[in-house]
């Protein structure tokens, strides 16, 4: 028997099953404390949710989802616990021109980085050799970028038409690549965001532009595999829990969370929903930002032909509506599947759903040989408009940290202050630095946030700006 009184662990309460609240409860399961994960869907996963194929019966994400080699916490969080099974990684990009001409475009495993992206960025068949030079300027002209006295007002678009970047080059390669990775209009992001883009996704490591392709649906990756991990790690996981108020003690800090009629006290919470409805839960908290963050909507164009079509794992097709295609996974169940994802699709077709799908089809077809003969049994647009938070000039500034005024109080999702943009990694970053602010307050060790692929000293002296 024990010698002296037992000391309850401090019990911490996430709100929210998305990416960034699972990645909030990893962390903290490895620590002292106790950990509830309250989720208002049926299923936890967030936006990186799945739905049942109409046509053959199997899981198909509502969104394709990729991380690329950079993203160092989305990769930890799925080694720890036990997903990387379930990751393909992919180190060559398709580039489809305007013509149909395909480039194969893979970074050097030889050459250190920077260099390691000649064969990439001058593997692209559509551009002549002026473009190809221009646009290996404009990639280190980005990367070192510094906005003047800290105040960034220029959009990528302009800035890029400012340093002399040939139209087409930024009609089909910065336009394309920008939009997927950041989800949002070129002439709206500000050139900080694409600066992160070109640094961190292309030069600053060999590893940084692989292509991280889930193989399993993302509802059962993250909904059934990661939920089942942390259960076993002794995080208690209720869906169907939707948080109605965040209950104070007379000192202002946090006593309980309310679910309708039932109460649940706990020590510290990490709010990890979308930043509307953390503005409705603590608006003392949030009450600007709410008004102050934007999303911009994707648009994910599924398409199930009566036979596979797409001969490539996923390619971007530059100078189209279409901007990227992932073939199904194999074996996944879903025959002849593929999609299209439309980052930035606001007024797409003018909303004409049959009008975009007609115009995906007759896209693909002409770039895949196997689709021109191949019959259509069924489409289906899945449009989230708030997908990302739309990082426009100045964003940064109005981005919450993880800390609040209310000392046990804690926020996260990809929408706060991580420096990164609006994706997986980004939301697993939010929720792994709200855990260490909480195990901070609550006197606690919580696993530190990964850092970032390391520089070698020419990546750092090119970018040292």
């Amino acid at each position: 028997m024990s010698g002296g009184p037992q000391i309850e662990s401090p019990h911490v309460i996430v709100v929210g099953g998305g990416l960034a609240g699972l990645a909030a409860a990893a962390a903290l399961a490895e620590s002292r404390c106790r950990v509830t994960l309250l989720e208002a869907r049926r299923r936890c996963g967030g936006r990186a949710a799945s739905y049942e194929d109409p046509v053959g019966g199997g899981l198909v994400d509502a969104c394709q989802h990729v991380a690329m080699g950079c993203c160092t916490n989305f990769l930890d969080l799925c080694r720890r616990a036990g997903l990387d099974d379930a990751l393909r990684r992919d180190r060559t990009l398709w580039f489809i021109g305007p013509e149909g001409d395909r480039s194969r475009c893979t970074p050097s495993r030889v050459l250190p980085a920077p260099l390691h992206l000649a064969p990439l960025l001058f593997g692209m068949r559509h551009f002549s050799v002026g473009e190809k030079l221009a646009l290996g300027r404009g990639m280190l002209r980005l990367a070192r970028y510094r906005p003047a006295e800290g105040a960034e007002t220029a959009t990528a678009l302009e800035w890029l038409r400012l340093i002399g970047q040939p139209e087409r080059v930024i009609r089909l390669f910065w336009q394309p690549v920008i939009e997927s990775a950041l989800g949002e209009s070129i002439d709206l992001v500000g050139v900080g965001a694409a600066r992160k883009v070109a640094v961190d996704g292309f030069l600053a490591h060999r590893d940084a532009a692989d292509l991280i392709v889930p193989t399993e649906p993302l509802g059962r990756l993250f909904g059934d595999r990661l939920v089942g991990w942390l259960e076993g790690a002794g995080v208690v996981v209720e869906s169907g829990m939707t948080v109605t108020e965040i209950e104070r003690a007379t000192d202002g800090r946090v006593a309980a969370v309310r679910c309708g009629t039932e109460s649940i006290p706990c020590d510290a919470v990490v709010l990890a929903v979308p930043w509307k409805a953390a503005g409705r839960l603590v608006p003392d908290v949030v009450p600007d930002v709410a008004e102050q963050l934007a999303g911009s909507p994707i648009t994910a164009v599924h398409l199930w032909f009566d036979c596979d079509v797409i001969d490539v794992p996923h390619a971007v097709l530059v100078g189209r509506v279409s901007q990227w295609v992932f073939r199904g996974e194999p074996g996944s169940g879903t025959h002849g599947h593929c999609q299209v994802v439309i980052s930035a699709s606001r007024g797409l077709m003018q909303g004409d759903r049959q009008k975009l799908v007609d115009q995906v089809v007759a896209e693909l077809r002409e770039v895949f040989p196997a689709a021109r003969n191949a019959t259509l049994r069924d489409a289906k647009v899945v449009t989230d408009p708030t997908a990302v938070l739309s990082v426009r000039p100045g964003v940064d500034a109005q981005r919450p940290a993880a800390t609040t005024h209310v000392p046990n109080l804690f926020l996260a999702g990809d929408w706060t202050a991580t420096g990164w943009p609006s994706t997986m990694e980004g939301a697993i970053r939010s929720g792994r630095i709200a855990a260490v602010a909480a195990g901070r307050y609550l006197g606690l060790t919580v696993p530190a946030v990964v850092p970032e692929l390391p520089k070698n000293p020419l990546v750092r002296l090119i970018t040292a700006g």
